[in-house]
């Protein structure tokens, strides 16, 4: 993407841009999605489009750049609402299973996509996935710091945090396969014996 370009104080003409190529990559993938189809769902001029963005990895890369911007707060919005780690990550986790399973909008297969898929070979892309990947380690990390003095002494917190990450790509991959949005809240549930196990009674 160009450096001039940044998710914080882009033209409204930009936004839909992304908006627009964030829908046409949920509905095709990224493989089966053109700067054409972009242009198509726009009808807006192709210069238009390359005068922002040199080829479609760029577009791609700053419209995932975009959803996390516009929706990565709400899926680590429980950690803000409860000081309780059992609560705020068993809550964040409920959000994502929300946005994974919403057929109705491109936020859950977008995000499915950024949580499994590292496929291309540029740099780029996969560094801002990675990131996305990163983002939910670290929060939950900081999270359970936070509330370490609830935890038994010898709990290792890099490795509960990277459980719960890894538990929410398993989330992605299920509903990715079908499964439902109770059969994953209860998932969660299970998952969540791991983080009580760890707690002072």
């Amino acid at each position: 993407m160009k450096d001039d370009i940044n998710v914080e104080t882009i033209s409204p003409d930009i936004e839909a841009m992304l908006e627009a190529s964030v829908k046409m990559f949920w509905k095709r993938g990224y493989e089966s999605t053109s700067l054409d189809d972009v242009v198509d769902a726009m009808g807006v001029p192709r210069d238009f489009v390359e005068g922002a963005f040199t080829n479609k990895e760029e577009l791609y890369t700053a419209a995932t750049r975009w959803y996390l911007h516009n929706y990565g707060r709400r899926l680590l919005s429980g950690f803000a609402m409860h000081s309780n780690c059992v609560d705020a990550i068993r809550v964040a986790l409920y959000e994502c299973v929300d946005v994974l399973c919403d057929k109705n909008d491109s936020d859950g297969c977008l995000l499915s996509s950024g949580l499994l898929e590292i496929s291309t070979q540029d740099s780029i892309l996969a560094r801002e996935i990675t990131e996305l990947r990163t983002t939910m380690v670290d929060a939950i990390t900081q999270k359970l710091t936070n509330c370490k003095e609830s935890l038994r002494p010898n709990t290792d917190i890099e490795t509960l945090a990277r459980f719960y990450a890894a538990t929410l790509q398993g989330l992605a991959s299920q509903c990715k396969d079908g499964a439902t949005k109770e059969q994953l809240y209860r998932v969660v549930d299970m998952s969540m014996k791991v983080l009580d196990s760890c707690r002072i009674n």
